[in-house]
């Protein structure tokens, strides 16, 4: 079955790299039936029936979307409606296992059947999802999946995909339907590890682990945990899980009088099958992860019975430990700090797209490619923009060192709808990459896109507030920015400024940036909010556009077009001497950005990734500059 010859399949790789089970799952990339349904006709047809498949008039190639070239369409009109359709077998070793089907990433909405039997559905086109197919797979099976995709609907989560037929300025081509791997995996039916949380802890020299467990223990069922560093044991240890799958009271919980009059206290239960427990690493094996050592530890987990030996369930993951804080100084321009150590931040915006797959990398290699070219231009992190981006990405980041910056794609209508879109969809995106040491802030919003009038809406910035404090109360271990750009409020981690303007433009003190704040268009604080000492950092400069070769038609740029590769070099040096003077209170720099995107030609690289001048020049220059 797939997973034999990996050579025809785009994205081979394991597409879950902090959570990898090597060696029960098949990878369904590749080709699949596909059709359009512009009559929305599909649902009243039955077209997931398995005898549907004349429906499907085309083929497509997962994962890429269809308005790619690598997905043998590329067609970028107007498509709300689109269907799946793969006929697949189950190995032997699938059957009376419990078999899961996994889909990294479907933009927008889709709705999953196996066999003509519905099995689940899933809103949100960045955050992927999980079935359980147990029941409903046969010898041989029929998957089908439905997607819709609105076109100009302006109320979900859409970042640079444009709303018009032609893409213009900073907007995109639309992404639609699958454009992430599709996967199988089989398991014990008796056990299964649902999910893993991991919170280093520098001072301490221990990390936290929060696993949930699906099962009922027994005396002599035990989870099996293995810490390697470099390929050496750190540490071993095991749990006895005959407490899974219990339900027990809650220990030590405070209620008071009064709810114990209404609640009686028996009612208080906890499930045993999600607990925490810590793993101590020896002072003198604590390897810390940061932008010059990325010192990764390696983790494996099982399931067994300490009698027979029996493995039901195995994963292999990784954690660095590393943290991330503010100075502590009072009613002063703060500084962020890595490993308590001072930390400028010298940052790349990159949005994501690849000329012929779009959102999707073509390849891990095309991944690993585009992080090396942040490193050697001499920055040392990166912005993801208006995209939450594939894990093996971030996995990469982690590996080569290179900071992260966690956004996803805004709304641009404010209503109840794009919010709870916004909130369900981020808070999923940061318990997906919780685990990735290279990411230090989440950004929920950008420029105030999905909030537009908040400086005159005073509940649009209470719904700004809200996200910090619902960001913060599920991953206080990292900085949050309220909105990048512009129009923060008292609850927010970093200052963030967005600069296209000339040099003399920018204030020459703090007490100048700080003044500024008021009088600049739009306002970098809502009103009634003001700077209180946060990190300072200019999220957004630069935006120099030059057309390398004169490929592209339509062309734009933040900053005025420039003709010539060695001016441009010159116009970006000048820049960021510009901010190494200002080192002292401005702590960092996002630069826009690493490669051009279709008529945006603001990138150091090509589209096609050429760089516009030699990386090493720009390198050279930086590693004489900051701190």
């Amino acid at each position: 079955m797939e997973k034999l010859g990996e050579e025809n399949i785009p994205r081979p790789e394991y597409p879950r790299p902090q959570f990898v089970r090597a060696d029960n799952w098949i990878n369904l990339n590749g080709e699949w039936d596909f059709a359009f349904d512009d009559k929305n006709i599909g649902l009243i047809e039955r077209w997931y029936l398995k005898e549907s498949a004349n429906n499907f008039d085309k083929k497509i190639i997962v994962p890429f979307c269809f308005q790619s070239k690598l997905s043998g369409i590329g067609d970028n009109s107007f498509h709300e409606v689109i269907w799946y359709r793969r006929v697949f077998e189950i190995p032997s070793q699938f059957k009376k296992k419990k078999v899961l089907i996994h889909f990294g990433a479907v933009d927008n909405r889709c709705v999953i059947y196996l066999n003509g039997d519905y099995v689940g559905s899933h809103e949100g086109g960045y955050i992927g999802f999980s079935l359980d197919i147990t029941d409903y797979f046969e010898d041989t099976n029929v998957l089908v999946v439905r997607v819709e995709d609105p076109s100009q609907d302006l109320e979900i989560l859409r970042g640079k995909q444009f709303w018009k037929t032609d893409i213009e300025t900073i907007f995109y081509p639309r992404v639609s339907g699958i454009w992430q791997t599709v996967w199988l995996e089989y398991l014990s039916p008796e056990y299964q590890i649902n999910d893993l949380k991991i919170t280093p802890d520098i001072d301490k020299s221990e990390v936290i682990f929060e696993i949930n467990i699906n099962g009922i223990g027994f005396s002599e069922l035990f989870l099996i945990i293995e810490v390697l560093f470099d390929n050496q044991t750190i540490t071993q240890d095991k749990i006895n899980l005959d407490f899974i799958g219990k339900i027990g009271k809650k220990k030590n919980k405070k209620v008071s009088k009064e709810r114990i009059e209404i609640f009686h206290k028996n009612m208080f239960h906890e499930n045993q099958s999600r607990f925490k427990f810590k793993v101590a690493i020896p002072n003198n094996l604590l390897h810390l992860w940061d932008v010059e050592n990325p010192n990764l530890y390696d983790l494996s987990l099982k399931i067994q019975n300490e009698k027979t030996g029996e493995i039901y369930d195995g994963i292999s993951s990784y954690f660095g430990m590393r943290k991330i804080s503010i100075s502590e100084k009072e009613n002063e321009n703060k500084q962020i700090l890595l490993n308590y150590k001072p930390l400028y931040q010298k940052l790349f915006l990159v949005q994501g797209y690849w000329p012929d797959s779009l959102y999707t990398p073509p390849s891990d290699d095309h991944i690993k490619k585009d992080i090396q070219y942040v490193l050697d231009f001499g920055f040392n992190g990166l912005r993801t923009h208006q995209k939450a981006f594939d894990p093996r990405f971030l996995y990469w980041c982690d590996k080569m060192g290179v900071l992260v910056w966690g956004e996803i794609g805004n709304a641009y209508r404010f209503s109840v709808k794009s919010q709870l879109k916004l909130i369900n969809e981020f808070v999923a995106e940061v318990e997906r990459d919780y685990n990735h040491p290279s990411i230090i802030v989440w950004a929920p919003l950008n420029e105030g896109w999905g909030v537009s009038g908040a400086e005159r809406d005073p509940k649009r910035g209470y719904y700004t507030s809200s996200l910090y404090f619902l960001i913060k109360s599920i991953d206080p271990t990292r900085l949050i920015i309220d909105d990048d750009g512009w129009w923060h409020t008292e609850n927010n981690d970093v200052c963030t400024r967005h600069f296209y303007s000339t040099t003399n433009f920018l204030p020459a003190t703090l007490e100048e940036e700080i003044r500024s704040h008021e009088v600049s268009v739009p306002k970098t604080y809502l009103k009634t909010y003001e700077y209180k000492g946060e990190p300072i950092i200019y999220s957004e400069i630069g935006g120099f556009g030059y057309d390398f070769k004169e490929k592209v038609e339509k062309k734009w740029g933040y900053g005025g077009l420039i003709e010539d590769s060695e001016i441009l070099f010159e116009r970006v040096i000048a820049l960021l001497k510009e901010f190494d003077a200002r080192k002292e209170w401005i702590h960092g720099f996002c630069y826009t950005e690493l490669y051009d995107q279709f008529q945006e030609i603001n990138g150091l690289l090509t589209f096609d990734r050429e760089p516009k001048f030699p990386p090493h020049k720009l390198k050279e220059k930086l590693d004489t500059m900051f701190y």
